[in-house]
């Protein structure tokens, strides 16, 4: 039905019983003033009936709507109050009551709410309920504590303005607890502190015990960076520790490809293998010889991550003893040429590779002519030094393929490449070398002359028959004179030497 025509039906509904009184007072000849109250009691008394009863269902709707209302807030977790202009509270619910240890009924009839949340917390909620009453909206995170129990409390604080069943507006606020979440994270980060605290000390740690070694240690994270070195290490790069980490392999090799190849055994560790080598080189800084052994292996950070530990042991100073025990197993000490032991090794050896090829090769054996009279007339000390020349030019006469030796006292030796015809050459140039040019001695210029044999080896010969035929051409040199070079062919008749 059309609003209009049910509004004009129900007003000609309530008249109608005016006008039947009227009627009845007319036909019955009322006094008017009589018939005008009973007409007015007719026509006014239905409309206010229904005022009346209307205002108890809007009472009563408000009442339903309230209880709603408040059903509705009491079902939220988190406390809920609603405030009018100056601060009064209208409605809170069951969470807000229990959060401030009182009943709700307590919280209403005490109107203000500065005794809930102290005087200053209160002139601040003022405050804000203005600014959220002229269209601002609030929010905000605040750590307070609980006045009754002392509770440390982290809320989120959301404030609103509304609308009540009255049009009035009013402040509805939310507070949102997160204290568990909050004391979860402030628990979290003292737990992250503590491990990150843990965690420097046991570097540290880690730091102090690798600097008392003596070993260059470097602990490398998977893109061969470097996180850690020891003091061993810096030391030898010259560079500072701090200086050292984040450098990666290519930045501290000497060369690109040293750089790859180092990065290269990194990621091969990484993978589960263990490299163990030894190395030598020059020192980038020092320009130093160094011989040291390298171990990688892979090994677990503190953080769970993989990374290279590496271990450089230095054995510079053994393998340079070392070094220097072979060069005295095998050199003469007064020339430096090889000695009568390292001859005879290698002498043997290049023979057999000479006789599996087919090469010829020959023997020349010499010594100092009268040398017995240098030492006697001159010294010892001159005898060393002619024994050093005489090396020395041994040297120069000889050819790079040519191995010579110091076969004993002023005997010489050395084993030459081809038959006896080049033998014979080439000790004819020594000779001439040493006979034409005098020493020069501590004592002055010394003219010096040698004597020496030659044999070339036969099929099969040993080197003790080899060095006794050229044996016997030397003696043969001596006793036909000295200053002289003889194969062993044309002295195999001579006599022996003289003395």
């Amino acid at each position: 039905m059309h609003p209009l025509l049910a509004t004009l039906m129900q007003t000609v509904l309530l008249t109608l019983p005016a006008l039947a009184l009227g009627g009845a007072g007319v036909m019955l000849q009322w006094p008017a003033m009589v018939t005008l109250v009973v007409v007015g009691v007719a026509a006014y008394a239905p409309p206010a009936i229904a005022y009346v009863r209307s205002g108890r269902q809007r009472a009563d709707m408000a009442r339903r709507a309230d209880e709603l209302l408040q059903a509705l807030i009491d079902a939220l977790p988190d406390p809920v109050h609603i405030k009018q202009r100056g601060g009064a509270y209208v409605m809170v619910n069951e969470a807000f009551a229990q959060y401030h240890g009182i009943s709700r009924e307590a919280v209403l009839a005490a109107g203000l709410g500065d005794g809930l949340c102290g005087r200053a917390n209160h002139a601040l909620s003022m405050a804000e309920d203005e600014q959220v009453l002229a269209g601002a909206e609030v929010v905000k995170e605040e750590h307070t504590t609980r006045q009754h129990t002392g509770e440390e409390v982290f809320r989120i604080i959301s404030k609103r303005r509304c609308l009540d069943m009255a049009g009035q507006p009013v402040v509805v606020g939310i507070d949102h607890h997160v204290t568990p979440w909050r004391l979860a994270e402030r628990e979290l980060k003292q737990a992250l502190e503590r491990e990150q605290v843990m965690r420097a000390r046991t570097e540290q740690f880690v730091q102090d015990l690798i600097d008392l070694l003596p070993d260059a240690i470097h602990i490398k994270a998977a893109d061969s960076r470097l996180l850690m070195v020891n003091a061993a290490a810096a030391r030898i790069r010259q560079k500072s520790k701090q200086e050292l980490i984040g450098l990666n392999g290519r930045d501290l090799a000497p060369h690109p490809a040293v750089g790859e190849l180092s990065i290269s055994e990194d990621q091969r560790v990484l993978a589960g293998e263990e490299i163990l080598k030894e190395e030598c080189g020059t020192a980038p800084v020092s320009g130093e010889e160094y011989h040291r052994i390298v171990l990688k292996r892979r090994c677990i950070n503190v953080d769970g991550k993989p990374v290279v530990v590496s271990i450089q042991h230095y054995v510079t100073e053994w393998r340079l003893a070392e070094r220097e025990l072979r060069r005295l197993a095998q050199e003469d000490a007064l020339t430096g040429i090889a000695n009568r032991r390292c001859f005879s090794t290698e002498a043997e050896r290049a023979m057999h590779a000479a006789e599996r090829l087919g090469h010829p090769v020959s023997l020349l054996l010499l010594d100092v002519d009268h040398f017995k009279a240098i030492n006697d007339n001159h010294g010892h000390n001159v005898g060393d030094e002619v024994l050093v020349e005489l090396a020395r030019r041994l040297c120069e006469v000889l050819r790079k393929s040519d191995l010579p030796g110091r076969w004993g006292g002023e005997e010489f030796i050395a084993l030459l490449h081809g038959d006896t015809v080049a033998a014979l050459g080439v000790a004819e140039r020594l000779r001439q070398a040493v006979a034409d040019t005098p020493f020069t001695t501590s004592r002055g210029p010394l003219t010096v002359t040698v004597s020496g044999g030659c044999a070339s080896r036969r099929a099969g010969e040993q080197l003790s028959a080899l060095v006794g035929r050229a044996d016997k051409a030397l003696y043969a040199a001596k006793h036909q004179g000295r200053n002289r070079m003889l194969d062993a062919t044309s002295a195999a008749d001579s006599g022996p030497a003289p003395l």
